[in-house]
């Protein structure tokens, strides 16, 4: 800037330097275009930018149904209330009504959900299934000398057990036995149809409640078809003996491939309730085949 004792001669000078000092700190602020804004580039005095406008043109932040939150100014932070109607492993979330929602507690082991539109405000609710129901308990692959299916509870009247498409070496004789027992506690009675024949047959005293083919007659290797299904009434019952019913159909081996059917009565002179099933071969292993355990209400 010019001094009060600067000469008059001298003023044309001074203003330009004064002015480029001017022109040099303030050139930031020229340019721009429409809707850009001044930014800071850095700390240094009078250092800015013009940028695009990214604050955006949002007024508030409203929370709605199952929302919480908002704002209309500063950081605005919502948040999904449904987590914390969640209170608990194996909650539910429901709809009471028109937008609204409610968390529903897990029921107890092996309960159902159940719609019933008397229970309000939810409309449906956890519930033992009814008599005659059915639950897969076990599913597997048939492999190996020996399968078993474990702690089975004692929740249902009936199990159901199913094989489909098993296998197993040529000259073996697959069986069940149940819980630990192999010893000749089991009873049968059997009527076989092969070769347009029927063969009827009572086995007394023997190590299985019920063999899965066909008893004196082998099954060959790689068949595929074989099926079997067996079931055990009452199995819960500490009172009395256990008592089943078991069949299937089988390809055999007599001379030349034929297919078989069977089916039989079968009794495990035991009164312990049966809280596991043990499918076994006589000689070799199981080569294939799928089995379905249920419990029937």
């Amino acid at each position: 800037m010019p001094t009060a004792t600067d000469l008059v001669t001298d003023l044309p000078a001074d203003f330009e330097v004064f002015g480029q000092a001017v022109d040099t700190d303030f050139v930031d602020l020229l340019g721009g275009t429409t809707g850009q804004v001044l930014s800071k580039t850095s700390a240094t005095d009078l250092d800015f930018t013009w940028i695009n406008n990214d604050t955006g043109d949002i007024t508030g932040v409203t929370a709605g149904t199952g929302i919480s939150g908002g704002g209309t100014s500063g950081t605005v932070t919502i948040t999904n209330d449904m987590a914390t109607t969640i209170t608990a492993a194996g909650d539910i979330v429901v709809g009471t009504g028109s937008g609204t929602y409610d968390n529903l507690p897990i029921g107890t082991t092996e309960q159902v959900l159940t719609a019933d539109t008397t229970v309000s405000p939810y409309k449906v609710k956890w519930a033992t299934p009814s008599s005659g129901s059915m639950t897969q308990l076990a599913t597997g692959t048939l492999s190996g000398a020996t399968v078993t299916l474990s702690s089975i509870s004692g929740a249902y009247k009936n199990l159901y057990l199913v094989l489909e498409n098993w296998q197993c070496a040529a000259t073996d004789q697959p069986y069940i036995t149940l819980n630990t027992d192999t010893g000749s506690n089991y009873d049968a009675v059997t009527l076989a149809v092969f070769n347009n024949s029927s063969v009827g047959r009572a086995d007394s005293a023997q190590g299985y409640i019920s063999r899965i083919g066909m008893a004196g007659y082998s099954h060959p290797t790689g068949s595929n078809g074989n099926s079997f299904v067996m079931t055990i009434f009452d199995y819960a019952n500490t009172i009395s003996y256990k008592y089943a019913n078991a069949g299937g159909a089988v390809l055999l081996t007599s001379g030349t491939n034929t297919q078989g059917t069977w089916f039989g009565a079968c009794a495990w002179r035991n009164t312990a309730a049966v809280n596991q099933m043990v499918l076994r071969t006589a000689t070799g292993s199981f080569g294939g085949g799928t089995y379905y355990l249920f419990g029937v209400k």
